[in-house]
């Protein structure tokens, strides 16, 4: 299409060109040519007819002249008249039409030449059947008018050669117009190459190939057109790559970021989200095309998006999504001109920060409240010694006791507080040992077995004595093991069962700790293992006995043996405690 229509456009151009050109070349040169020719023979006329006038006024006075004329007639291939100075024939070489001699003579400005004009005219005289040439010549003696002679050349001999002048001429411009045309065609081919070569560049960095290049064939301005389109199409593709390079890095920097990023255009549609975000508002399809009504499952979202395509600010808040809290930062995207072009939301899961600070408070309150337990106590039975209120020894003796107990409490509750932040810090040290998990095992129940008997528990060992060795720190598998029995039997009421297994897997041992109690209800089996947490919140420290600190040190020893704790509970049936450590290896010491 554009090869035709630049072609035909530049041939017919050239060949319109040429063809006005050369009408009126010839329109000229014909005219040229007949002014030209009847010129000369005007001139001839003029002077053949001046010496006739000159041969005449040599002997004026002669009667005839006709023999004379009539061989001159012959001879210059011209009709002669010749009149006095009143306008009478006195000699004509013309051959009837009512001219005779004495005949008064009826041409057009006659009078004028009489005066003494020489006269040229074209056109048809009485006698002549044909369009001739006249000229009138004034006869003079001594400056005074006695006559004219008028000769009468036809024009048909001039306009025969003007004819073949204007044919040639003819030929000439159908010639050159043939030629002009192929030339025209070649030249148009010549100039349309390089603009097709470029135009096929242009549909090549259009389909995004900028390695595409064009051929100058020549230093013109076509040649710096292609030079400035390969210059042109290297820095696009710089940019380009340039551009996908930033493109891929801002998708990875995206992708990569735990918050929920995305991306609005002020239609909007989505332009960019990433997999958190997908995995947030459960959007699995990859896909097809997303807009902010997909969103509407967060209302909140879709007013803070028209808020901030509308206000044209940021808009920041908290929602609640699906038992969890969501920070939400939605800002305008602006172009160069500052107007808007998009909306970027980034959301970001804080139920954790907002858990663990509201865990802060609690484990503050919940400090404050075990330590104000015991020092209460040590406060109300200091006083009562201090005052005297104990009647006897024996009662003295039970305040004493009372004393010892809560001291003792209040020790064991800032030990466990000092071990768990050693162990949360990473500063408490371990010394890593092979450690026979049988022996660990019936030591540590055996130690206990008193204690659960004389609540009325059972407690029963599933513990084969041929387990293999584990890794680990002797003193804190101790009290690990004492941490969940102690926690199983507070929990285990009287009559009920309390099971220590140890099954061995690939490369490591599960102890597992079964009580038979109320159980834990699913939703809080995470948080177990946090400080302070109470399974039964209508059971207070005291009736537990407890530090409520057990299972996260339990947790924290594990995690330093490079094991795993879980849980897992039935409400009703009990709860059971799984530790999995490491089986001995010498590589690992």
């Amino acid at each position: 299409m554009i090869n035709r229509s630049l072609v035909g456009k530049l041939w017919l151009a050239i060949v319109v060109l040429i063809i006005m050109v050369m009408f009126f070349l010839g329109v000229f040169l014909s005219q040229f040519f007949g002014d030209f020719y009847f010129s000369l023979k005007s001139q001839e006329l003029v002077r053949n007819g001046t010496e006739i006038a000159d041969m005449i006024t040599s002997a004026p006075d002669r009667q005839e002249w006709q023999e004379e004329l009539t061989m001159i007639s012959r001879y210059i291939d011209a009709k002669i008249v010749v009149t006095d100075r009143r306008g009478l024939i006195r000699s004509c070489t013309i051959q009837g039409g009512g001219m005779h001699r004495g005949d008064k003579l009826m041409y057009p400005d006659v009078e004028k030449i009489l005066e003494g004009d020489i006269v040229t005219q074209r056109g048809e005289y009485p006698g002549l059947e044909m369009t001739v040439l006249s000229v009138g010549v004034p006869i003079k003696v001594k400056n005074q008018v006695i006559g004219a002679v008028f000769l009468h050349s036809p024009v048909e001999p001039v306009t025969d050669t003007v004819k073949t002048v204007q044919k040639f001429i003819m030929y000439g411009t159908v010639g050159t117009i043939i030629l002009a045309t192929i030339l025209a065609f070649i030249l148009s081919k010549k100039v349309t190459k390089p603009v097709l070569d470029m135009n096929r560049v242009a549909m090549e960095m259009a389909r995004g190939n900028f390695r595409e290049r064009v051929i100058p064939e020549s230093q013109d301005e076509l040649g710096l057109l292609g030079n400035t389109l390969n210059f042109l199409s290297a820095e696009l593709q710089k940019n380009i790559e340039a551009l996908s390079t930033e493109k891929d890095q801002l998708e990875s920097i995206i992708r990569s970021m735990t918050d929920a990023v995305v991306t609005f255009d002020i239609n909007g549609s989505v332009l960019l989200i990433n997999p958190p975000a997908r995995e947030l508002f459960k959007l699995r399809t990859e896909t097809g095309t997303l807009h902010i009504n997909d969103f509407s499952a967060v209302p909140v979202v879709t007013e803070m998006f028209r808020e901030a395509l509308s206000g044209k600010k940021e808009m920041k808040g908290e929602i609640p999504f699906e038992e969890r809290t969501l920070k939400v930062v939605l800002a305008p995207l602006r172009n160069q001109d500052g107007d808007i072009r998009g909306i970027v939301a980034v959301l970001q899961d804080v139920t954790k920060e907002k858990r663990l600070e509201m865990l802060r408070r609690e484990f503050v309150a919940n400090v404050s409240h075990e330590l104000r337990s015991p020092l209460s106590l040590l406060q109300g039975y200091v006083e009562a010694l201090a005052d005297g209120l104990a009647e006897n020894e024996e009662e003295r003796g039970q305040y004493l006791d009372i004393l010892l107990d809560e001291t003792l409490r209040l020790r064991r509750l800032v030990n466990d507080l000092l071990d768990l932040t050693q162990m949360e810090t990473g500063n408490m040290t371990m010394r890593f040992d092979k450690i026979s998990l049988s022996e660990l095992i019936k030591r540590v129940t055996d130690r206990l077995r008193p204690l659960f008997a004389e609540k009325g528990k059972e407690m029963i060992i599933a513990v084969p004595d041929d387990i293999p060795p584990v890794s680990g720190d002797e003193d804190r598998l101790q009290q690990v093991l004492v941490n969940l029995l102690d926690n199983a039997a507070k929990f285990t009421p009287e009559g009920g069962v309390v099971r220590v297994s140890a099954v061995t897997g690939h490369d490591r041992v599960d102890i597992s700790v079964t009580d038979s109690g109320p159980g834990i209800p699913e939703t809080e089996l995470e948080q177990v293992w946090e400080r302070f947490y109470k399974a039964d919140k209508a059971r207070t420290r005291d009736e537990a006995g407890g530090t409520g600190l057990g299972l996260a040190i339990v947790k924290n020893i594990i995690q330093a043996h490079r094991g795993s704790v879980s849980v897992t509970s039935e409400p009703g049936r009990g709860t059971t405690f799984k530790v999995s450590l490491n089986i001995y290896d010498e590589s690992m010491i």
